[in-house]
């Protein structure tokens, strides 16, 4: 018997704790993409731009409405001021007076309506500059120029900077006895000596398409580890008890590994096992024996099932 802690060296990549992705508020054709993926970027940064001949058209428009709206609002204000005097005289009726009254009333609701119609249209011209809404690096685009976008389909997907994470991809056997609560040690591969330590703080409830279980690790300090780059994570199990044996006592038949094993009768049968894993000259085995029985390490080739033997204890 031995005490045998495993661990395990995994490879991952450096993640932003905050990937955004950015879209456009308004539809329209792409004429502009200024930003790569890798490229660090900064909140308020232009990363892509719209055709705006649509826009400028909606605001020449409403700007014109706005103008017409207020030339109508200045003769309204003019005809109630000469029916004001009129009706003052006596020389008009309270029903004109009254109706010049309606008719500013109405020609300033509608110079008030056509200035919404004009900051909306503004408004919706400025959609067409896309800008970076925080410090980050591109980590994906979407789209390329002349392409036609729909207004909230994302164009870019920025990781923001800040606390990070490392994506492992983990097979599904070693999750199982994995234990989590232990931190886990992770390492730049172009510079292991820029390390820090990380807790598992999400495991993937399914196998994905590589077949393995996808684990993000927080980083306690990710500063010095840039976006993207590998890293490896060493996640390690607490120490147990596992039967160690010369390599020599493995009889394998097809896919089965299997031990000789002797009874109280010096009566050897085969006995199936599963390894744990393999040594330059010996196995660890997770399963199958236990503690006390007694295994024939040498001389295999020659024994068959029911054979009786004479035994030599390896310790004596």
């Amino acid at each position: 018997l031995s005490d045998v802690a495993k661990s395990l060296k995994i490879t991952g990549a450096v993640q932003s704790r905050a990937e955004t992705p950015v879209a456009f508020l308004t539809a329209g054709q792409l004429t502009e993409l200024g930003a790569k993926i890798g490229e660090a970027v900064t909140k308020g940064q232009v990363l892509a731009r719209l055709s705006s001949q649509e826009q400028e058209a909606d605001v020449e428009a409403a700007a014109a409405g706005l103008q017409a709206a207020e030339v109508r609002l200045k003769q309204a204000n003019a005809t109630l001021d000469r029916q004001k005097s009129l009706f003052d005289q006596g020389l008009t009726t309270k029903s004109a007076f009254d109706g010049a009254q309606t008719a500013l009333e109405t020609a300033s609701n509608s110079r008030d309506s056509a200035q919404a119609q004009l900051d909306l249209a503004q408004e919706s011209a400025g959609y067409t500059e896309l800008k970076a809404p925080a410090d980050g690096v591109i980590i994906r685009r979407l789209y390329e120029i002349d392409e036609v976008v729909q207004d909230g389909s994302p164009v870019y997907v920025i990781a923001e900077n800040g606390p990070r994470k490392a994506a492992l991809n983990v097979q599904e056997t070693a999750i199982a006895r994995w234990d989590r609560s232990r931190p886990v040690q992770v390492s730049l591969v172009s510079n292991p000596a820029i390390s820090t330590t990380g807790t598992v703080t999400e495991v993937a409830p399914s196998l994905d398409a590589t077949g393995t279980v996808q684990v993000k690790v927080t980083l306690d300090d990710g500063s010095k580890m840039p976006l993207g780059s590998a890293v490896t994570a060493v996640l390690s199990w607490p120490a147990e008890t596992r039967i160690d044996l010369p390599a020599s006592a493995l009889w394998q038949t097809g896919e089965v590994a299997q031990v000789w094993v002797v009874d109280a009768q010096n009566i050897v049968a085969l006995k199936p096992v599963e390894i744990e894993s393999y040594g330059t000259d010996d196995v660890v085995i997770s399963s199958g024996l236990e503690p006390g029985d007694r295994v024939v390490v040498s001389g295999t080739q020659f024994l068959s099932p029911q054979q009786k033997v004479d035994v030599q204890d390896l310790g004596a």
